[in-house]
């Protein structure tokens, strides 16, 4: 019976295996090849009729200059007798050889061996007469010694990933310790290896030993006798049976003698070995842990999220370099990628073909696309490895017969999913079953996965780094910033004023898609980027009528846009529905849809294509911050924006993000689907995302002041009064908005939940704002007014302490008093006559009363 299960560590990974694919297996119609490719003869040392220039005239060769450091030394080095002297050189040099340097842990001396023995043997050796030696050979050979020496002594880590990860210095092992018993290591159904050590091949190459078996056989660990002792790796080419498969592996052998990127392991030779059918690939040596040992050595199995990420963009350069030259790599897996030193290497390309290939495609199961076999390899199969590779190295993946299962887990099942949510849907599209709903390419993936890793840092180590790769421009603008404070301003005019957000404020604070420089209409929208709509729409309608743009995307988006910036919100409409089919899968039409039927007031669709922006950049604030929006506007239509909807416990941990959050209960979850999916119009799942996307934004790019107020807003809504002062505490005092803030955090103290602590903590914040402030005198009757009536709600005359308001006693008559004398002064001020009346009879009303 099958048994399922979750693997705390990675699975012992099956065998690379071949899949079969032909595409024209059912094409009875064959093809004419054309006329045959010729060779035209090159000799470039072949006279030229045309060349005058004197062959004699030519720059002197190269020569050597004689160096001896000793020439004028009149010490004889064949005179030193020294016993003791000669251990403490050697030992100097030791310490010469590693200064600076973290010095290898030397093994311990057997207990078998005394000192005085070394020291006898040593102080012999000395006494014996020594051959002369040549001063420049034994330089030469020092220096060598040294290079050598120091290939094992630990260095510093590597910053990658703009700096936001330290690659970790990994020490090379001796050779001999990598070696295996392949007695102990074979399975059953396993011939024992063809080589043993000691055995040489193509008289080049002298056998070490085993270091592993993988899919075409055992590999072996070389020492190559013509150049200097070079370690190298013998690994076996599968034997091919007949003529098309023979011709099909001499094609492989060509491009893989031709792969040259210093992050793919090199092909040196290619041998033929009568002990070995189809014989060996003589490769680069890459002496370290492959990451499938470093996830082993973690306690719990898998490595942390941005450390996979800084190995896996390390690799990406040589993805890429395979793709742009017309090959795929097919066997992308942890087992292929070796960390040594500060260097990230591919290994093994046995399984690289052509994209499109057919044949026997080799690959390994749970890490293969599963489109391979009935439509060969592609791009898209291999960014499907890479997916599966950052899951593996991240994620308990379930198992099943010693193979990873299909998919990926929940956020349900695994906490760590459901804290770094954004990491959740690049593994999902990255791993998609439909190969179109996949990253197109490489770089896609790279800027997505820098997204990402910037928000795991921001969330587990509270670090902020810029947003150098981001595909949008920075916010324009803000919203909902000024509505709590701007509701005080009625004492001015007497006019009520709502503090909701609006979808036109929205719009015109979200960022915008950062024009494609690869788009053949880029040049000619940069230079119209700062005319008025209604010129850059003049402009782009006679772009699309030159043939050189009839390719381009971004001059329709274009034209999309400045419609919207004219406020023809219908007509822009008009024009995506007919960009439809020819780009309803580019994200840039699916982010226009979503503004456009956002300022439609139509909130629901505008949910749904926003949601799927984010389900293609996974990495971008944009779609969360335009979510997160859309969700508070959706709230505000059904007139839920004030209510509680969430339980204390769940609001605390989803505006942190924090190890708490990770560590709720799956039943606090219960209302979202498995995949977590934005598209939702229940009031509580709405408030949950609402929350959880600004709080996100927020703690990833704190220059986005929207992202803290809409988290205040909320945590308002929940009764969260400390975390939403808290929130808008985070802003720097640099920031234009800082003042705006203070004002906001002393209106939300004095909202609701009064006591004297937060009144007098208002007060105190007030009196920290310079009085010049056009609000001041507003927001000191506010909390004032709080005062008063949180004394007569409690029965109280006066406060605890017997430190004043501002300048006026803390009891009921000292703050009427207050009052009073904040609205008069209110009223001289006001614009209207009849509001400056009222004011004067509030002020009279509040007044205490008194005999004369």
């Amino acid at each position: 019976m099958t048994e399922n299960k979750h693997s705390d560590e990675l699975p012992e990974s099956p065998a690379t295996e071949a899949v079969a694919f032909n595409p024209f297996d059912d094409d009875d119609e064959g093809f004419d090849a054309g006329p045959h490719t010729e060779a035209v003869a090159f000799d470039p040392f072949a006279d030229d009729p045309d060349d005058d220039d004197d062959d004699d005239q030519r720059s002197p060769g190269t020569e050597a200059v004689a160096f001896n450091p000793f020439e004028d030394d009149d010490d004889d080095d064949d005179n030193f007798n020294g016993d003791g002297l000669e251990y403490l050189l050697r030992d100097l040099d030791q310490l010469r050889a590693t200064q600076g340097q973290l010095v290898k842990q030397q093994p311990e001396q057997p207990e078998s061996t005394p000192t005085d023995a070394v020291h006898t043997e040593t102080t012999a050796a000395s006494l014996r007469p020594r051959p002369k030696v040549d001063p420049s050979e034994r330089s030469r050979r020092q220096a060598i010694s040294l290079f050598r020496e120091r290939r094992r002594i630990r260095r510093q880590s590597r910053p990658v990933a703009d700096g936001m990860v330290e690659l970790p210095f990994i020490t090379p092992k001796p050779e001999n310790e990598l070696l295996i018993d392949p007695t102990a290591k074979r399975k059953p159904g396993i011939q024992p290896p063809q080589l043993n050590p000691g055995d040489i091949v193509a008289e080049q190459y002298e056998v070490l030993g085993v270091i592993a078996h993988g899919g075409m056989g055992w590999i072996y660990l070389a020492n190559d006798r013509n150049v200097s002792g070079r370690i190298v790796v013998l690994k076996g080419m599968m034997a091919q049976a007949s003529v098309q498969d023979q011709g099909a592996a001499e094609a492989e052998r060509e491009f893989l003698a031709d792969i040259t990127h210093p992050g793919i392991v090199k092909a040196y030779n290619f041998i033929d070995d009568p002990r070995v059918p189809g014989g060996f690939i003589v490769m680069e040596y890459v002496n370290g842990p492959s990451l499938r040992d470093r996830c082993k050595a973690q306690p719990d199995g898998v490595l942390p999220v941005d450390l996979a990420i800084g190995y896996i963009l390390e690799l990406l350069p040589a993805m890429d370099y395979l793709h742009q030259r017309g090959v795929v790599y097919n066997d992308l897996k942890p087992e292929n990628i070796i960390a040594t030193e500060d260097q990230v290497k591919l290994i093994d390309l046995g399984a690289v073909t052509g994209i499109g290939a057919f044949g026997y495609i080799y690959g390994t199961k749970g890490f293969q696309a599963p489109e391979v076999a009935t439509q060969g390899p592609s791009v898209a199969s291999d960014i499907f490895t890479i997916g599966r590779t950052l899951a593996a190295m991240t994620l308990p993946m379930p198992v099943e017969d010693g193979v990873l299962k299909p998919g990926i887990p929940s956020p349900m099942d695994v906490p760590l999913l459901r804290r770094y949510l954004s990491f959740y849907r690049l593994l999902q599209r990255s791993t998609a079953e439909d190969p179109e709903k996949r990253f197109r390419n490489v770089a896609e993936l790279r800027t997505q996965l820098y997204g990402v890793l910037r928000e795991v840092l921001a969330l587990r180590d509270g670090k902020q780094f810029p947003h150098q790769h981001s595909l949008f421009s920075p916010q324009r603008s803000t919203f909902g910033t000024k509505h709590l404070v701007f509701r005080t301003d009625k004492l001015i005019d007497g006019i009520d004023r709502l503090a909701r957000i609006t979808a036109p404020e929205i719009v015109s604070a979200l960022p915008v898609p950062l024009i494609d420089r690869t788009d053949p209409g880029a040049r000619m929208l940069s230079g119209s980027s700062y005319a008025e709509p209604s010129e850059t729409l003049e402009t782009l309608r006679n772009a699309m009528e030159d043939e050189q743009y009839r390719e381009s995307i971004e001059i329709p988006l274009g034209v999309v846009r400045a419609l919207l910036d004219l406020g023809f919100t219908n007509e822009a409409r008009q024009w995506l529905e007919t960009l439809e089919e020819r780009l309803s899968k580019d994200w840039r039409h699916q982010w226009f849809s979503g503004i456009t039927y956002l300022l439609l007031d139509e909130y629901q669709e505008a949910q749904v294509y926003f949601n799927t922006v984010l389900t293609i950049l996974p990495g971008e604030a944009a779609p969360k911050l335009a979510l997160a929006a859309v969700d508070e506007l959706i709230l505000q239509q059904m007139g839920l924006e004030s209510t509680p909807l969430l339980s204390a416990e769940i609001a605390a941990a989803t505006a942190t993000l924090g190890t708490d959050f990770e560590n709720l209960d799956g039943s606090a979850f219960e209302s979202l689907s498995d995949t977590w999916s934005h598209i939702s119009s229940d009031p509580k799942v709405l408030r949950f995302h609402s929350l959880r996307l600004y709080a996100l934004v927020w703690a990833t790019n704190p220059t986005t002041v929207s992202s803290a107020f809409g988290l205040a807003r909320q945590l308002m809504a929940e009764n969260q009064i400390e975390m939403a002062v808290s929130s808008l505490d985070k802003l720097p005092q640099s920031s234009t908005h800082y003042r705006m803030a203070v004002l906001t955090t002393i209106l939300l103290l004095v909202s609701s939940n009064l006591s004297e602590s937060r009144i007098r903590r208002a007060a105190r914040r007030l009196s920290e704002i310079p009085t010049n402030e056009p609000r001041f005198n507003q927001i000191k009757i506010a909390i004032m007014s709080a005062g008063l009536s949180w004394l007569r709600d409690s029965n109280l005359e006066a406060s605890a302490s017997a430190n004043p308001l501002f300048e006026f006693p803390f009891s009921q008559k000292g703050l009427r008093t207050g009052i009073s004398e904040a609205l008069r002064i209110q009223a001289r001020s006001a614009p209207f006559p009849h509001h400056r009346y009222a004011l004067v009879d509030m002020a009279n009303a509040v007044r205490p009363l008194t005999w004369f």
